[in-house]
């Protein structure tokens, strides 16, 4: 879940929050940008930042229906147990022994300061960024290798299509826990075929089949060995306790394979009946 911007118009606010959006960036359906910035400090007092952080079990604030963002607005986690003590914390709003109760605060340049919900703190915020890294790594590992193969098996044949396959799904998604939260991440792949025969390189979302599949063909021009070059590109996306999707930054992860491809020069091969 996400606690979303503060909007300027109008504020839903709702109590089952894990999560915080704030200063620009939107729960819109398309995935949310990273390029902005999330950061947050740590004082006596509590957290206080901007951009997106999630915030391990809690509560919600609703978002606006009709305003994904908030220009300039930076938001606040303020201890409440730090003025009534942590066994008012423990007893009142059933928090762990040493975890404090917190408030949270946006602060709106037009609007002003609004409290917009509140929540134990059972672990430190953790930035867009953070979690995008630590989704990266888990898309990593659970993305398949690529294991390209051709058809006709032994050899391709020259002025004749040859099939080619990449050995990997077009998608892969993964329901995880990370970092203490209920986190939803789907990969999807691009291959870059390079047919080493001097020709373009073939870019696309097709991960190829057997035959009678043939979504990704070259035909070679001449007889020879060449080395056939696969590059798979995985581009990802999360949710986090259902609230999303946000884009994972940093780029594709990357992945590379190769095989060598024996083409033979097909021959013509006159076949009639025979002449009485």
């Amino acid at each position: 879940m996400v606690v979303p911007v503060l909007r300027r118009t109008s504020l839903v606010v709702s109590l089952c929050v894990s999560a915080l959006v704030f200063a620009g960036l939107s729960l819109s359906p398309a995935a949310a940008s990273q390029d902005s910035y999330s950061k947050w400090s740590s004082g006596g007092t509590g957290w206080k930042g901007t951009g997106v952080a999630f915030l391990p079990g809690g509560k919600q604030v609703g978002q606006s229906p009709d305003s994904d963002d908030c220009p300039g607005c930076t938001w606040e986690l303020v201890v409440v147990c730090s003025l009534e003590g942590e066994r008012s914390c423990a007893v009142s709003y059933g928090c762990a022994p040493g975890r404090p109760f917190v408030l949270i605060v946006i602060d709106d340049p037009g609007l002003g300061r609004i409290t917009v919900g509140a929540q134990c703190m059972n672990s430190d915020p953790i930035t867009a960024e953070q979690m995008g890294a630590m989704v990266t790594e888990r898309v990593r590992q659970a993305a398949p290798v690529a294991r390209p193969r051709f058809q006709p098996n032994e050899s391709a044949l020259t002025a004749l299509p040859t099939n080619f396959r990449s050995g990997q799904p077009s998608s892969v998604s993964r329901s995880e826990s990370i970092a203490g939260m209920s986190v939803d991440f789907e990969a999807r792949a691009g291959w870059r075929w390079t047919w080493g025969d001097g020709t373009a390189p073939l870019s696309t979302n097709e991960p190829g089949g057997s035959w009678p599949k043939m979504t990704v063909t070259h035909t070679f021009r001449k007889p020879g060995s060449t080395r056939v070059t696969l590059r798979t590109s995985w581009t990802a996306e999360y949710w986090v306790n259902g609230a999303g999707p946000f884009a994972v930054g940093g780029g594709p992860i990357e992945q590379s394979a190769s095989l060598t491809v024996p083409v033979k020069e097909a021959r013509s091969v006159l076949i009639g009946a025979g002449i009485g």
